[in-house]
């Protein structure tokens, strides 16, 4: 199965394509060039391994949490292609994908740099069959986080999934024994994207084109020009 997989819901993008779970050929975008660089990006790949846009089987797209424009420029053209070429198409939330990639166990929390001092993050457990999630996707200051691993989960170990390019946010964290850090590199993840969209494919579970929108976890924020 052809598959295209695309993640823009950190700075720097990347657009990959594989045979299931395999990846073939992918390209790193340079930061915040989602928006010029996708689709010609998208091209060169195919180009490359002598394919067209239409030998496209499937589409599996990041949904976020994430940059606001990164998910709404990369998921515009997931959509667009899944209904011109009438192809699947399946949307998963960025976290979930990391989580899964993670090759340890326990209590595992992904974090990602959001605005105004505060962090996109949820609560996962993962054992040997199966991730877990255990609340809701969040919107939270470091306080109110570190506030609710106490009330949670009162001793235990807690693994921060941190992606390479957000490594300095180490330095923002009130540092305990419990806490565990694991850096994600920036590709690490897209066999896991693409064996799980593989997986959706196949069994039927796909995403509707129109439907499917970007997981914001909080609203945007607007900028106002000075005069």
């Amino acid at each position: 199965m052809f598959l295209l997989g695309i993640d823009t819901s950190v700075k720097r993008g990347i657009v990959c394509l594989g045979e299931k779970e395999d990846i073939i050929i992918q390209k790193i975008l340079s930061p915040h060039s989602s928006s010029q660089r996708l689709l010609p990006s998208l091209d060169i790949l195919l180009k490359e391994r002598g394919k067209k846009i239409r030998d496209l089987e499937g589409i599996v797209v990041i949904l976020g949490p994430g940059s606001f424009t990164g998910l709404r420029i990369g998921l515009s053209l997931a959509k667009s292609l899944a209904f011109t070429l009438k192809i699947p198409l399946v949307g998963i939330p960025s976290f979930d994908v990391w989580v899964a990639s993670f090759p340890g166990q326990g209590i595992i929390c992904p974090l990602l740099q959001a605005y105004g001092g505060k962090f996109y993050t949820a609560f996962y457990k993962k054992d040997e069959r199966k991730v877990y999630r255990k609340s809701k996707y969040l919107f939270s200051a470091w306080k109110e986080i570190e506030e609710k691993i106490r009330k949670r989960f009162p001793g235990q170990k807690i693994t921060f999934l941190i992606p390479e390019e957000y490594k300095n946010l180490v330095s923002k964290i009130k540092l305990t024994d419990n806490y565990s850090f694991f850096f994600l590199e920036e590709t690490a993840h897209l066999k896991t994207l693409l064996k799980i969209g593989a997986k959706n494919v196949e069994s039927g579970e796909t995403d509707d084109t129109f439907a499917l929108a970007p997981l914001y976890i909080s609203s945007p924020v607007i900028k106002k020009r000075g005069k």
